[in-house]
């Protein structure tokens, strides 16, 4: 049992490795070339929000006819891995496109007086620039990869089915057959292998990324000038100031003013184009997977799937989820703030042994260990719905989280000593000083906690195949997605797809991607200051 236990083991690490590689060199190469081209950014931003938008079972069609049935051998191997990338890419391109954006104005005017050629800018400034964040960003990116291991690991889809050696099979498999001390053994194996990988491998990168951070203040920091905590608040009201406007400006959009187009921005008209063609790329995978003549056969099945499902059901499931979403990704805010106000405050001493037990307890493979203590939420339907934001959170509030926590690495020294000099209070401090330094960070991680939870979803209102282990009384979308799944309803699977990317990229367009754009404009003013 050990062997098979440490070859399982072997599996899963080698095909996230792999996954991780690919998932930070594409990062790397969209982000920078986002974060330093306006017109690469108009287009690029939108499909990032719309793929990383799509959850998991979207991909399975792809995963099963475009690599499992069309590359012998390792097709199944490749599909896995592309399933973890779609897993671990989005929140690490996020923050590479973050780190240029928010790149100090002092640093861009140097490069540009120096005329540092385009290998020069990308190796010298892009690329050590987007290291720390891409060390802040890889614990949660293994987070959710495990979260999403099994389904990683088994591809189903209807009829057709795909099981690859893994350890998230092997715990699977443990628990359909009762075996607990199988079960316990590969757990422990699993946080081993973690506490191993976390000590020998992430601390110390995270420990290098620190060299990179445009922010550290070495031994000699530059003397500090005089001031008061009301030179200080104009701190806050820079961001204050503009989601005020923000407000303003959403509320002249209502659902009357949409029907013209002069009231929609160019980026949420170039949003809708993006859902377009991902609708249209799902509907081909769709038709090459149902061996479907045209795709106007195919384009007809989704939309006998739309009438069939009707549209009263659909929005009531896009409500219901939408407010578990709400839900969850609050508690999961106010849970990090408070975290890694105290971690970057509070108790620094004890942040190297704190972050790893938080990254072992990030990395267990909630949808598999969740069934064993699903009894008890069992007991109404209040309960279930506790345990499915329980179960949400467990995959969404690592995102926010180590974003809060790199965001408040990003206070200067010198504020935190005039601080103290003024005897700021801890809230005041807070509220003063970290916070508006580690917005744009924040909204990054809200971003992919956003969709995060929409992709979470499918497992956390209903979890299980064959009967539902544990579900939701109440209707929801993922709810929906998993029993069509196992159902095999493709043309039905893909409408649902289409309404969820739909709605996260609208949220996202509509409130997120503004609040970002705010908060990086605020706080590039206050480092002029």
């Amino acid at each position: 049992m050990v062997l098979e236990i440490l070859t399982s083991l072997g599996f899963s690490w080698l095909r996230l490795a792999v996954a991780l590689l690919l998932s930070i060199a594409t990062a790397l190469l969209v982000g920078i070339s986002a974060g330093v081209n306006g017109k690469v950014e108009r287009g690029v931003i939108p499909l990032l929000d719309v793929l990383q938008s799509v959850p998991i079972l979207g991909f399975f069609p792809i995963a099963i006819y475009f690599l499992t049935t069309s590359i012998p051998f390792i097709g199944a191997e490749l599909a896995a891995v592309f399933l973890i990338f779609t897993c671990t890419f989005w929140n690490i391109a996020f923050g590479v496109y973050e780190s240029v954006r928010s790149i100090p104005s002092s640093v861009r005017e140097i490069v540009d007086l120096t005329k540092l050629s385009w290998t020069s800018r990308l190796t010298r400034v892009y690329i050590p620039a987007s290291i720390p964040k891409i060390a802040d960003q890889l614990p949660a990116s293994i987070a959710n990869a495990f979260y999403f291991l099994t389904a990683s690991e088994i591809i189903v889809l209807g009829k057709e089915a795909y099981a690859l050696k893994g350890i998230g099979v092997l715990i699977l498999r443990s628990i359909e057959s009762g075996d607990i001390f199988s079960v316990a053994a590969s757990l422990a194996a699993v946080v081993l292998s973690i506490s191993a990988a976390y000590f020998f491998v992430i601390n110390p990168f995270i420990s290098y990324a620190d060299k990179y951070r445009f922010d550290i203040v070495q031994e000699h920091p530059r003397p500090l000038r005089m001031a008061s905590p009301r030179l200080i608040q104009p701190i806050h009201k820079q961001f204050l100031r503009p989601l005020t406007r923000f407000s303003a400006n959403a509320q002249r959009i209502l659902p009357t003013a949409l029907i013209s187009m002069r009231h929609v921005s160019w980026g949420v008209i170039r949003s809708i184009m993006m859902v377009f063609l991902i609708s249209v790329l799902f509907l081909l995978v769709a038709q090459f997977y149902a061996e479907l003549p045209d795709i106007y056969a195919t384009l007809r099945g989704v939309l006998a799937a739309a009438v069939s499902i009707g549209a009263i059901p659909t929005l009531e499931a896009v409500g219901f989820s939408m407010l578990r979403v709400a839900i969850c990704v609050s508690a999961n805010l106010a849970a990090s703030l408070i975290l890694a106000y105290l971690l970057a405050e509070k108790w620094g001493n004890l942040r190297e042994y704190i972050l790893p037990l938080l990254q072992i307890v990030a990395s267990l493979p909630a949808p598999l260990i969740f069934p064993l203590v699903a009894p008890l939420f069992e007991v109404s339907a209040l309960t279930r719905e506790v345990g499915a934001i329980l179960l949400m959170s467990l995959g969404t509030f690592w995102y926010i989280f180590y974003s809060t926590l790199g965001g408040f690495g990003r206070v200067h020294r010198e504020y935190q000593e005039l601080a103290e000099m003024y005897r700021l209070s801890g809230f005041a401090k807070f509220r003063y000083i970290y916070l508006p330094f580690a917005t744009p960070s924040i909204v990054t991680g809200l971003v992919t906690a956003t969709g995060g939870a929409w992709n979470t979803i499918i497992v956390a209102e209903r979890l299980g195949s064959e009967g539902a282990i544990f579900s939701v009384d109440s209707p929801g979308l993922g709810k929906l997605m998993s029993a069509l799944a196992e159902a095999g309803e493709l043309h039905a699977l893909t409408y649902t797809v289409i309404v969820m990317t739909a709605v996260i990229v609208a949220i996202n367009r509509l409130f997120w991607r503004r609040l970002y754009d705010y908060a990086v404009k605020a706080l590039r003013i206050h480092e002029q200051q």
